[in-house]
């Protein structure tokens, strides 16, 4: 039954080795150890803010591409879009051109059948009273005097106005 009594000496003994080999661990193998263990906790810290940091920097350079690429889609569509005004634009520019130019060329055509109709009817005219001159001559026998030419001449032309 010793054993279950506890002696002083030993107990003296137990706590002073204890104490002993607390402060050598304590100095020597805890605290370099502590500190490895803290430098590392350190560094893993450092690196997991970095990779933290590199992937907001990667969060904000996609989402700043995303923007650069649908600013740069809208630019592409406003383009085509202006493009397409343009040639519209164009378009109509030049049906409005080809009909100005249409209407034009109807219009002097217009112009140049009417003038040659009035030179067509003068001419038919002047050869209706020459005729009528001529036949009147033949009829009567003799010269018209300029008075009656004149008569006859005015005959002529109130004749071919109701005609037409």
């Amino acid at each position: 039954m010793d054993l279950l009594t506890p002696d002083t000496g030993l107990m003296f003994w137990t706590v002073l080795t204890f104490a002993l080999l607390y402060f050598v661990l304590g100095k020597f193998v805890w605290k370099p150890v502590g500190e490895v263990l803290d430098e590392r906790e350190a560094r893993l810290n450092a690196s997991l803010e970095k990779a933290e940091e590199a992937q907001k920097s990667a969060e904000a350079a996609l989402e700043k591409n995303k923007e650069m690429l649908t600013e740069a889609r809208n630019e592409v569509q406003e383009l085509i879009a202006k493009g397409k005004k343009t040639a519209e634009s164009v378009r109509e520019d030049i049906i409005a051109e080809a009909k100005s130019e249409a209407t034009a060329l109807i219009d002097r055509a217009r112009k140049e059948v009417n003038l040659e109709q009035e030179k067509a009817l003068d001419e038919i005219r002047k050869l209706a009273v020459d005729l009528s001159i001529s036949a009147t001559q033949k009829v009567i026998g003799k010269a018209l005097s300029e008075k009656e030419h004149q008569q006859l001449v005015s005959q002529s032309f109130e004749d071919l106005g109701e005609l037409n």
